[in-house]
């Protein structure tokens, strides 16, 4: 791994499947990027992925770390608009793949964990917490972080909170500040079945469409009289 003004960049994929879908892997291919260390783990859970990615980094001489799920897209200028910001924690922004698909922005509050959504696309955002699948970070954070960096841990509403979410907190806690590009819009890729209730909900929002169309049209109608009139 050679060594660009200092950057010794490792990127870490997470292998939690056997396969990977293709677009992942023409968009991981496409991406603009220095020099890096190729580094994935296949063997345990994604906490355990993750944690071994960070070891392996480490081991490597890396000093940022750059984690890539394999269930994405990626934007050609991932890398390099992530690395510009020169930042302790950076992610892109990733949505759910499950309704309401809000985007993964987290902040604290007295009622918990609640949705950053006062933002605008193409901002960088400051966060306390946001998803593991696209992140950069700098390998000092995990010298102030206890090992494992990344865990599942069970919160007091009996819920189970994500490792990343918890390497989040933990990050926080130390003082580091964590951010979200919002103009690095990733595609969180996702499978569906379709069935009978797929086809009435289709369906269902067509004839809503239609009704919203009927009612536009009709006020522009209305418009158009008054002024004929």
């Amino acid at each position: 791994m050679r060594s660009i003004n200092n950057l010794k960049l490792a990127i870490g994929i997470p292998c939690s499947f056997p396969h990977v879908p293709i677009s992942f892997v023409y968009s991981l291919l496409m991406m603009e990027r220095p020099d890096f260390v190729l580094i994935h783990a296949d063997n345990g859970g994604i906490d355990a992925l993750r944690n071994d990615i960070v070891q392996k980094a480490q081991a490597a001489g890396a000093n940022k770390l750059l984690m890539l799920d394999t269930d994405q897209v990626y934007p050609v200028d991932t890398v390099t608009r992530l690395l510009s910001h020169n930042v302790p924690v950076v992610g892109a922004v990733v949505h759910r793949r499950y309704p309401p698909f809000d985007p993964i922005m987290l902040k604290q509050s007295d009622m918990g964990w609640e949705d950053i959504t006062d933002f605008k696309y193409g901002d960088l955002v400051e966060v306390d917490a946001t998803g593991g699948a696209c992140v950069l970070i700098d390998m000092q954070v995990f010298k102030k972080l206890p090992y494992p960096w990344f865990k599942f841990r069970k919160q007091e509403n009996g819920t189970t909170m994500g490792e990343d979410i918890g390497f989040c907190l933990d990050a926080k806690k130390a003082g580091y500040k964590i951010y979200v590009d919002t103009a690095v819009e990733v595609e969180h890729l996702t499978t569906m079945s379709v069935n009978k209730n797929t086809n009435r909900l289709y369906n269902k929002l067509k004839e809503m469409r239609f009704k919203d169309l009927d009612r536009a049209f009709g006020k522009q109608l209305k418009v158009m009289e008054k002024s004929i009139n």
